[in-house]
Parts: C-alpha cells; structure tokens; sequence
C-alpha cells in the first residue's frame, strides 16, 4: 500500500523510464522494468559521454539489534568504489573495508528484475543479485581479513515481496535521477570472524538503495535512513533526503515505512553541529535528531576529485507524523545520516 499525501502522487511505474528521449518524472508504486537513463537526452551529448556523466550505485543498509552494516558498489565514472561498513552492536567495533576502483571496473544494470551487478577483487567479492521477478534481491560478500579487521563473509536475501518499494524519477536542473528504495526483512546469515549471525525475517531489516542520475559536477546531498521493529513486531523505517533536486515541494524522495506500506513525507531541512544532526520539515510532520556515535568520515582530494564526506552511524530520537496517518515515536533507532560532497 502507498500514500501520498504530499509531492507526488502514486502511480504505477512505466515499463522504462525514458521514451523518445524524454525521462519520465513521477512517484510508483515499484520499479520500472528500466531505469534507462542512458538513453535521455542530456546536455545534447551523444551516448558514450552521457555514459561518462552518470552517476550510478547499489547499496544495501542491513540492521538488525546485532549489527548495523552498509554495503554499496558506487560507480561516478571517474572512480568507482567498492565497500562494506560494519558496525557490531554487541561488541562496539566497527570494521570497514574501502576500495577506490580505477574507471571502468563497475559496470552498473539498469533494472532490478534478472540482473546482476558485482564486483570481485583482490580480498573482496561483493554481489547483489537481484530478482524482483522472484521476490527475492540476494547479497553475497567476502572480504578478507586485514588491518585488524577479521574475515567478514555474508549471504542474506531481501525478501523484497514482503516489503515497502518506493520508486523516484526526479529532475535536476539540468537532466534527471532516479530512485528506488524500500524498507525489506531479511534472511540468510554474516559471519565476523568466528562470530556467526543468523538473519531471519522478525529480527532483521534492510532497505535498498537503486540510484542512478545526471549529477552535477559537485554532487551535494544530506541523508538519515533507519529501520526497526517496534514493540508491537511491525517494522518501521525512514527516508529522509534533501537533494539537488528542482521543486523540492514536489520532488522529493521522502517517506516513512510501515510494515508493507510507504507513506510520502514533505521536504525537510537539515542542519548540523558537531553533537547533533536534525531533519525538520516545515509544518511539523518530521522532527527528528541524530546524534553520531561510529564515525565515517572520507577526505579526498586529487585534483579533479575532492570528496568531503561524512557518513556516521549512530542514534535518531524525535518524531514523524504524516498528515491522516499514525505519529511514529522515533526513540533511540540506530542508523545511518550522510553529509556528502564529491566533485567528480
């Protein structure tokens, strides 16, 4: 179930995005078939060098009250990167696994239904297979033990079917993006050295993170993501993102989930200090702090790349309570917020 009562409404998605050149914007219900950005026309380039302009990744966000971890192929053309972030909850240790990747190492699909995208390395497999055909997106992952990080393997399945989709296509002021993410519950299984964790889907959560888009050479966003399950056994999860999206009034990705349902939410505004991050829309409906505990900082710069970026886990409290839906009292849900800037 999806609604909208804010930004855009609801709506089936199209089988493919793009027709005729144009990209389809709009708010649905599930993915499309194809999320073929490369065939829009963009800045009237040809093909191959829209190809060098778009932005693509895949990430999943796994949470469960064991571990919280974040694993993402992100290829901006210039660079690609691979990496796996693992906070373990019981034991207050984060290890993380990073790689830049040279230019043409990833090679990104444009749909969720029979595709594979993975990326195999010196100490590190990483592979989403995704078949929402079937009802399933399964990940599998190896890394290797180094720089006091134990061996980190998984194999766990979204169970997609039982989950809240949401797609986005979105314009920018120049071209376009596209979106989609959803709230899962999970099965399957992490080991963290010889520490084995066992997913199924009353304890374990993961939400999806499908992107692809024509980003400015400076690509600017601020993100909070978070899911659980509440003390009634129904799971909960948000998605908060302020973008470089045109008429973010309209145009936005926002939204909370409950259960298998996604409920649009308005723009919010996002502000920092040092202790404290906060999310506030204008009219009350989302009022939540976060505070980080795990940090996850990233600075580079190499002449034409400069990442300034901070991707901290940690703790959000607060409020959502869209218009004629339930409020959700947010206390101590542990996540995920980003601060991201690359010039790529």
């Amino acid at each position: 179930m999806s609604e909208a009562s804010h930004g855009l409404p609801f709506e089936a998605p199209p089988a493919r995005l793009v027709s005729s050149g144009a990209q389809r914007y709009g708010r649905f219900t599930q993915p499309p078939q194809r999320a073929n950005l490369l065939d829009a026309r963009y800045l009237g380039l040809p093909r191959l060098l829209r190809r060098a302009r778009l932005k693509e990744w895949q990430a999943v966000q796994l949470s469960s009250e064991q571990v919280f971890m974040n694993v993402a192929l992100f290829d901006a053309k210039l660079l690609g990167l691979v990496q796996v972030k693992l906070y373990d909850r019981a034991r207050g240790v984060k290890h993380v696994f990073e790689r830049q990747l040279p230019p043409g190492c990833l090679s990104l699909t444009d749909s969720l239904f029979g595709t594979r995208n993975s990326h195999q390395g010196r100490g590190v497999q990483l592979s989403f297979d995704n078949r929402l055909d079937v009802g399933r997106i399964h990940v599998v992952l190896d890394v290797a033990p180094g720089a006091g990080r134990p061996r980190i393997t998984g194999r766990f399945s979204l169970r997609v079917a039982e989950g809240a989709p949401q797609s986005v296509s979105l314009p920018f002021a120049r071209g376009g993006m596209y979106s989609t993410k959803g709230m899962f519950p999970v099965s399957g299984g992490l080991t963290i050295g010889d520490h084995r964790l066992t997913f199924g889907p009353s304890d374990t959560l993961a939400t999806l993170d499908d992107h692809k888009g024509y980003y400015p050479r400076v690509m600017r966003w601020d993100w909070f993501t978070a899911s659980r399950f509440g003390e009634d056994g129904a799971p909960r999860g948000f998605n908060l993102t302020a973008n470089q999206c045109r008429d973010p009034e309209r145009y936005n990705e926002n939204c909370l989930w409950v259960g298998d349902s996604v409920i649009a939410l308005p723009v919010v505004r996002f502000s920092r200090s040092a202790e404290e991050w906060l999310a506030v829309s204008e009219g009350g409906e989302v009022a939540l702090r976060f505070k980080p505990s795990v940090p996850g900082d990233v600075r580079v710069n190499a002449g034409v790349i400069e990442s300034r970026y901070q991707g901290p886990f940690g703790t959000f409290n607060g409020e959502i309570a869209p218009r004629g839906s339930p409020r959700v009292v947010v206390r101590d849900w542990f996540g995920m917020a980003e601060d991201f800037y690359l010039r790529c």
